[in-house]
């Protein structure tokens, strides 16, 4: 006769589908036998049958009513059927039967960060451990929940906490060295992640977050071999994907042999659209717009009902084809959900078309939802231009918000002269790589991401004091007021990215505009002689848009650089390089950046 003593030494033996047999007889001879049910359900969960599992868990809390430990394997088999809404609420019914229950708020709290919902996953965390001491699983998820925040400086010292708390821990180790990576210390993310390896985790992540600090390092052969295994461990993992194909790009120059391994991973995953769009990106930056347009005409044919591909394919053509690019953004928009990047992807594709009035009324329906959206602001002030209006020349203010001035000399240098000579130097031994990134407004040079905090050379550690008081200065300049750049000016800031560009003879950043800014800036280290020889060359140039417009908006203000010139300005203006002559080992040297408020 079957018996739980047989199902329970079956169990434990591994034998789930000889225990399922045993338990479901023992559960149909003996219905109001509670017990069955319990096991039963996980022997269903373990042999992948999580609609078997509820109905038993369910039957079980039918016959014993709920508690909390019932409810809390009711919510870890709705997870397992991807339904997070359901067992975010039955894990909150759970915790209510046990207030104190570390580890049911623990699983509550990774319902909630599976959801997006990191700060209510952080107020339970961090009430929980103000009630009972920190568990090590409590430790990792208020690291994990504090890195999505993207706030990886508090994340750090937690996880650091957390590999204290449990040293095996391989992902207490891998959100370790994720942090550091994201902080910019690279070479402790490399041993962190080594460490998470070593302690048997070593997955695509592991692999990827690895590839990510030996990059950095300039360690370009390493990384490409680190992003090869987590495609490997993971065929479908898009980053990584994405970062093998960027650094190929940028190290080689050669587009051919870029797209053939893109196209290589798409034979074995042809699902992959974002690989396609990739792709198309790729052939851009390398200039054969008319390919680009060719493959994501093919992405399309196979996937029609995909917007991104249709927004893809209007953000490319609306530089020589508009009609083209106002009829792709119209099928973004009947595929749906719009959002504010494929609307201004539709409001620039009227303005190639010289649709300005539908492009301004556009415009105000997103400045309605977002005041400070910086593609809107562009696309209205543009309509506004195009109509005549008065308000764009307010908000468009040159003289009041494009602002050359200066940058300081840090402690160290006796004079702005000799830190420039330090911090070129600096900087060129960050331009390693052959051609500029994916994607980027960038034409004919490299660029090198910085992150001064960590940076080896002193005069580049230096830059941000040497920064600090013309973006100060600026923020007093330009006071306070009801519109949208001086309406967010708390008189504080923080630098929200900061990278340095080396841009060869006949180099140029075609216009563009940072819609994530709210300051951005452009600060010229070493300029090649064509820059004061020759007028106009390597100047920075406002107001043209990055397409063509009907009627035409050419640029309409200019600033001359010279070594130690910052110039701020707002994020949504539209900005570029005008293209500079020379001869080979010439160079134009830059540090940008841009400032939110802080």
């Amino acid at each position: 006769m079957p018996s739980l003593a047989t199902a329970t030494h079956l169990i434990q033996a591994g034998q789930f589908a000889q225990a399922r047999v045993v338990l479901e007889r023992v559960a149909r001879d003996n219905p109001a036998l509670s017990r069955a049910y319990w096991l039963l359900t996980s022997v269903r969960l373990k042999l992948g049958d999580p609609v078997g599992a509820e109905q038993a868990i369910r039957k079980f809390i039918s016959l014993e009513g709920e508690t909390a430990s019932s409810l809390a394997l009711l919510g870890e088999v709705l997870e397992t059927q991807e339904r997070s809404a359901d067992a975010e609420a039955v894990f909150r019914r759970a915790l209510s039967c046990d207030p104190g229950n570390a580890l049911i708020a623990t699983k509550l709290a990774t319902a909630l960060l599976s959801r997006n919902q990191v700060h209510d996953a952080l107020d339970l965390i961090d009430a929980c451990i103000s009630q009972n001491a920190a568990t090590p699983a409590l430790l990792l998820l208020r690291a994990q929940s504090l890195l999505a925040t993207g706030d990886h400086q508090l994340a750090i010292p937690v996880f650091q906490q957390a590999v204290i708390s449990n040293p095996a821990s391989g992902s207490a180790w891998l959100g370790l060295a994720a942090a550091l990576a994201d902080d910019g210390q690279y070479a402790a993310a490399e041993a962190a992640v080594n460490r998470a390896a070593a302690h048997g985790y070593d997955n695509a992540q592991t692999r990827f977050v690895l590839a990510r600090s030996l990059l950095a390092q300039q360690r370009y052969e390493e990384a490409e071999s680190e992003f090869r295994n987590a495609i490997r461990l993971h065929p479908g993992y898009l980053q990584a994907h994405v970062n093998l194909a960027e650094t190929l790009w940028m190290r080689t120059g050669n587009a051919k042999m870029v797209s053939d391994e893109i196209d290589a991973s798409l034979r074995i995953y042809p699902s992959l659209a974002p690989l396609r769009l990739l792709k198309a990106k790729l052939l851009e930056a390398s200039g054969n717009t008319a390919a680009a347009m060719a493959e994501l005409g093919s992405a399309i044919a196979r996937d029609d009902a995909n917007p991104a591909l249709h927004v893809a394919a209007s953000q490319i053509a609306i530089k020589c084809d508009a009609g083209k690019a106002l009829q792709c953004a119209k099928r973004a928009l009947q595929l749906g959900p719009v959002d504010p990047s494929m609307l201004c992807a539709y409001g620039n594709a009227l303005l190639a078309t010289g649709h300005a009035a539908e492009a301004e009324a556009l415009a105000g329906r997103l400045l309605a939802i977002n005041h400070f959206d910086g593609l809107a602001l562009a696309l209205r002030a543009t309509a506004w231009r195009m109509l005549g209006d008065q308000r764009y020349h307010d908000l468009y203010d040159y003289g009041q918000f494009v602002k050359p001035g200066m940058i300081d000399t840090p402690d160290g240098w006796p004079n702005l002269d000799a830190y420039l000579g330090d911090l070129s130097r600096g900087l060129l031994e960050l331009h390693a790589l052959r051609t500029h990134p994916i994607g980027q407004s960038l034409r004919h040079g490299t660029q090198a991401d910085l992150v001064l905090k960590h940076a080896d050379h002193p005069a580049v550690r230096a830059f941000a004091q040497a920064i600090d008081g013309p973006i100060r200065r600026y923020m007093q300049a330009i006071g306070h007021g009801s519109d949208p750049l001086r309406q967010r000016n708390t008189g504080q800031y923080q630098l929200n990215g900061i990278w340095s560009v080396r841009l060869h003879p006949n180099g140029y950043h075609f216009n563009h505009l940072h819609p994530e800014g709210w300051l951005s800036s452009a600060c010229y280290i070493h300029l090649p002689s064509a820059v004061n020889s020759r007028g106009g060359e390597g100047w920075l140039q406002f107001g043209e848009p990055a397409f063509p417009t009907s009627p035409p908006m050419p640029p309409e203000y200019f600033v001359r650089p010279e070594p130690g010139l910052l110039v701020l300005f707002p994020s949504w203006f539209w900005h570029g390089t005008v293209p500079f002559s020379g001869a080979d080992g010439d160079h134009r040297l830059t540090i940008a950046f841009d400032v939110i408020p802080g």
